[in-house]
């Protein structure tokens, strides 16, 4: 099967082969940002539908992949150099100044390749379509792959520091279904992103799906940065009742805290009358 890479800022993915002809009636499941690797499965014309490496699958266009080959995905999937852009947004710029031309506008969440050491505060990268450009060197970090979750309680209550400090970046941010940016996210966005921005992968939609990380846990176990669903919708819990999540409700449509208690001024009776599990990647 071949393997390709996200070369847009960031592509939809449909749930179904989008007939050309009636484009606007299809379902929207998912968003890949730029230097994302897929596996194509099957091509229909200009459409292909693919695999996701987080195991979702879709139809896109083909206009936003570059097929990879072997030593190239070697390069974009294990290369040490492969880096993660960190800042909300960062403009790609032509040199390594802050006059330069803008050659794209990538979001948080992107892989670039680093091509040099950084320079001046500049880091010079390599995008998915093969063109280089260059980015402030604080936007870029080491991609973290966080294959065991750590067990000491320091470094938990650090990893759920930054889970929650990546999902509270969104706050502001519109609703919108299948959404991964700042630019618009949806429920299981915010949470997919929050973690898998500290090196953790877990399911994309509102469930907890076996093979994943999130198990199940009970509500009295509840820690901040543990997950809390509901039907169709899931939230990250903050601490003291708050959670974080975005919303598609017509009365507030993105990214907000809410609370589980009754007495507080931001309680959301649906959600919390209808709370049924939690989940937690650290058991």
């Amino acid at each position: 099967m071949q393997k390709a890479i996200v070369i847009h800022p960031k592509t939809d993915l449909y749930t179904s082969f989008p007939d050309n002809c009636r484009l606007l009636e299809q379902e929207v499941c998912d968003e890949l940002l730029s230097g994302w690797t897929v596996t194509i499965l099957e091509r229909q014309g200009s459409w292909l539908k693919i695999l996701t490496d987080y195991g979702y699958s879709g139809w896109l266009n083909d206009c936003g992949l570059r097929c990879l080959n072997q030593q190239q995905c070697r390069r974009w999937a294990d290369s040490p150099f492969d880096v993660l852009l960190i800042q909300r947004l960062t403009d790609v710029l032509a040199s390594p100044k802050v006059q330069a031309p803008r050659l794209t506008t990538l979001f948080m969440g992107s892989h670039v390749i680093a091509c040099v050491s950084q320079e001046d505060g500049w880091q010079k990268i390599q995008l998915a379509d093969a063109t280089t450009g260059y980015v402030p060197a604080i936007a870029a970090s080491s991609l973290p792959r966080l294959k065991v979750i750590p067990k000491e309680p320091a470094k938990q209550d650090a990893l759920r520091s930054d889970i929650l400090a990546y999902a509270s970046s969104y706050l502001g941010a519109q609703y919108r279904w299948g959404g991964k940016t700042h630019e618009g996210i949806d429920c299981s966005g915010l949470s997919f992103m929050s973690y898998y921005m500290c090196g953790i992968t877990i399911y994309r939609d509102a469930a907890i799906q076996s093979g994943y990380p999130v198990k199940k846990i009970p509500f009295s176990e509840i820690k901040p940065a543990d997950l809390l669903y509901f039907p169709g919708h899931v939230a990250l819990y903050i601490g003291n009742g708050q959670y974080i999540h975005c919303t598609g409700n017509v009365k507030s449509f993105g990214c907000m805290i809410n609370s589980l208690h009754p007495d507080a001024p931001d309680y959301r009776a649906d959600l919390a009358e209808s709370l049924y599990a939690a989940g937690s990647v650290f058991v």
